[in-house]
């Protein structure tokens, strides 16, 4: 739990109430790699979301993408949604990336001025958000505590409120 202090006429107050996320910006444009559909993060609305940026340049990439590819088919049935997004400089770069691993994911592609805006500036990078579309946790680099730590993440949002 967060607890904001703020300081008004020099009196300390306290809340309990915690600081809101900023919301993902519903106004990104997800493009398919074959750049035959669209959708935006209000199109995901009411599910737990990874956004994980690659290239298949990148090595950690090649490591991860099976492991969330497998954490997907774990957590689907919780509502989760990966999202994928390729950032070569060519999309059949991905394809070709994609298929020498055998995945079937979904991958998307944006604008490289927005994924810079985001501050993906490594990769692979993962951004979490909740079911309102808000960030939760923003991952730089690949080790395994990732995606131990977004099944851990999804299962607690996704689970009954028993209140």
């Amino acid at each position: 739990m967060f607890v904001l202090v703020t300081l008004v006429s020099g009196v300390v107050v306290a809340s309990d109430q915690p600081t809101p996320k900023p919301l993902f910006p519903e106004d990104v444009v997800f493009s398919s790699l074959d750049g035959q559909s669209t959708m935006t993060i209000a199109d995901l609305r009411g599910r737990p979301v990874l956004l994980t940026f690659w290239a298949s340049w990148c090595g950690p990439c090649r490591v991860e993408l099976p492991e969330l590819s497998k954490l997907y088919g774990e957590l689907v049935g919780r509502g989760f949604a990966l999202v994928t997004v390729n950032v070569d400089q060519h999309p059949l770069m991905g394809k070709r990336f994609l298929d020498g691993l055998g995945l079937t994911l979904p991958v998307y592609r944006i604008d490289p001025q927005i994924t810079k805006a985001l501050g993906v500036d490594a990769l692979p990078a993962n951004i979490l958000l909740d079911t309102d579309g808000r960030f939760v946790q923003a991952y730089k680099g690949y080790t395994p505590n990732v995606v131990e730590e977004v099944r851990r993440l999804v299962i607690e949002m996704t689970e009954p409120d028993e209140s």
